[in-house]
């Protein structure tokens, strides 16, 4: 059996280096936050400083959201748009590659920078 894209089924927004709301998203698209088999390297724990909190999101190939790799910092996102759910972007890399089930994966930790995640979580 071939691996297939996953469902897009969030919708998300993207604002540039920690601008933020009020500002407009720079990015809106699709996405899917993944937990599922996927594992996480010492690197992200090194880079989080803890073991759990970090969650993947997938969006589809060749959509922008960017780590600090670019130079300009990282992204914030906000999962689902609209929710208050605000997540920090520590690196992107693209999964499948060259083939037809290419997607974009960017790793993710929560935040509280622009205000509390509601309670309940949404």
């Amino acid at each position: 059996m071939s691996y297939v894209l996953p469902t897009f089924n969030l919708n998300v927004n993207i604002w540039r280096n920690a601008s933020g709301p009020p500002a407009p998203p720079a990015v809106t698209t699709i996405g899917n936050l993944a937990w599922g088999r996927r594992v996480q390297t010492g690197d992200v724990i090194a880079a989080i400083g803890t073991i759990g909190g970090a969650i993947t999101l997938l969006v589809p190939a060749g959509t922008d959201v960017r780590d600090e790799g670019g130079g300009w910092g990282d992204d914030w996102v906000e999962v689902p748009a609209g929710s208050g759910r605000f997540y920090e972007v520590l690196w992107v890399d693209d999964i499948g590659k060259g083939f037809a089930n290419e997607h974009r994966a960017a790793v993710l930790i929560k935040t509280a920078a622009f205000g509390q995640w509601p309670v309940p979580y949404p």
